[in-house]
């Protein structure tokens, strides 16, 4: 990530860190982002310096929530292995419209 990217870059890490705290099942939430930006989790426990094993008891619930400082590394690790290393781009996440929301002119 480089200096120029850092504004874009934490943007969109902060956005991603908030669906992941505020979702119901935040381990579902890191599991989804990571198939989201391609990135194996082998490598990404690689990366953050732990057991694949451990990443994977995080992603499915089997350890008590990993806090904040988790959830950061995890997101910093994945967006580096995603983004320096040239995986794919995830694609955009987009909000459900709700249906009384929208009005059509019909004249």
């Amino acid at each position: 990530m480089s200096s120029s990217d850092n504004g874009t870059a934490s943007d969109e890490l902060t956005w991603i860190a908030g669906s992941v705290v505020l979702s119901d099942n935040p381990p579902l939430q890191l599991k989804h982002w990571r198939k989201k930006f391609g990135v194996k989790q082998a490598d990404l426990a690689k990366r953050m310096a732990i057991t694949a094993s451990v990443l994977s008891d995080y992603e499915k619930g089997r350890r008590p929530s990993p806090g904040a400082n988790f959830i950061k590394r995890y997101l910093q690790s994945l967006y580096y292995l995603a983004r320096v290393e040239g995986r794919k781009e995830p694609e955009p996440e987009v909000a459900p419209i709700a249906p009384d929301a929208v009005t059509i002119n019909q004249s």
